[in-house]
């Protein structure tokens, strides 16, 4: 029985738990845009209903702080490790300091990391790329931690590099892959997840139908915040709290309700992470 339906009878039969909060799956809580304000935008969270963050960290000292922030807050989660495009910076002592960092309990998620070849103006070469994602994924194969994976405009490499070297479930954060990858995706144990971009990527018909048919245990929500403000709110800094957007915008593609959404991508996210404990 799959766990969607596995809900649906005990629903039926009046088992049922308490409505979990919203989850985030993916913010940068600790980046420098946020972190000046990250207690208020922490506190409007709350306020839209959010009970769970996963902060991403793609630099050691945001990983540091985040790691504190953890501590004290069991609404917050950690993801640390590099971003592709920031390769060609990272020293060594970066790699050895942010994989001592990723050994500890406090991060739970490898990410993100992945593949990108939008064409940037001083764009990483692929194939640096390529060894830093391996390195990353056989960090996480070691400890058993999930990963979240960054891929854009590099489906095919992504899932190639996933293939042969991914032995841990994941995250596809801000999938724009497309419907036909996303089974692949699905084959290899990730989680689909999406953000704001589908509120303003209307025309990109193979990522909708990706939000409308992607296995409801398997699909997750997120805001990738300060980035992908949704439609509603693009004259704004995007924060946790504006993930309702994103959420209306699921709820609309697929005929649901909003609380059938958020029971189970925060239900998946919580089995996702207790996965790769």
């Amino acid at each position: 029985m799959k766990q969607s339906e596995r809900w649906m009878e005990e629903g039926k039969t009046g088992n049922t738990a308490k409505q979990p909060g919203i989850t985030d799956s993916h913010a940068h809580l600790c980046s420098r845009q946020l972190f000046p304000r990250w207690e208020e935008v922490v506190r409007e969270a709350r306020k839209a209903g959010i009970e769970k963050i996963l902060i991403v960290c793609t630099e050691v000292e945001e990983a540091r702080k985040a790691s504190r922030m953890a501590e004290g807050d069991p609404m917050f989660d950690v993801a640390a490790a590099f971003y592709p495009n920031d390769i060609l910076k990272v020293t060594d002592r970066d790699w050895e300091e942010m994989e001592q960092l990723i050994r500890s309990p406090q991060i739970k998620v490898v990410g993100e990391i992945g593949m990108d070849y939008y064409p940037y103006e001083n764009p990483v070469p692929k194939e640096m790329q390529k060894q830093a994602f391996i390195r990353q994924m056989r960090l996480a194969n070691e400890l058993g931690k999930p990963v979240s994976i960054h891929m854009r405009l590099a489906t095919e490499d992504t899932r190639s590099y996933m293939k042969e070297y991914l032995r841990v479930p994941g995250i596809m954060h801000c999938y724009s892959g497309g419907y036909r990858a996303m089974g692949d995706f699905l084959d290899m144990g990730m989680y689909i997840s999406f953000s704001g971009n589908i509120t303003f990527e209307l025309e990109d018909e193979e990522t909708q139908r990706a939000v409308r048919e992607v296995p409801m245990d398997r699909i997750l929500i997120e805001t990738d915040a300060p980035s992908l403000t949704p439609a509603p709110v693009q004259d704004r800094e995007n924060e946790p709290k504006y993930i309702t957007h994103v959420i209306d915008h699921i709820c609309r593609l697929r005929g649901i309700e909003r609380e059938t959404l958020i029971h189970a991508s925060s239900e998946n996210y919580k089995r996702l992470i207790e996965k790769g404990r």
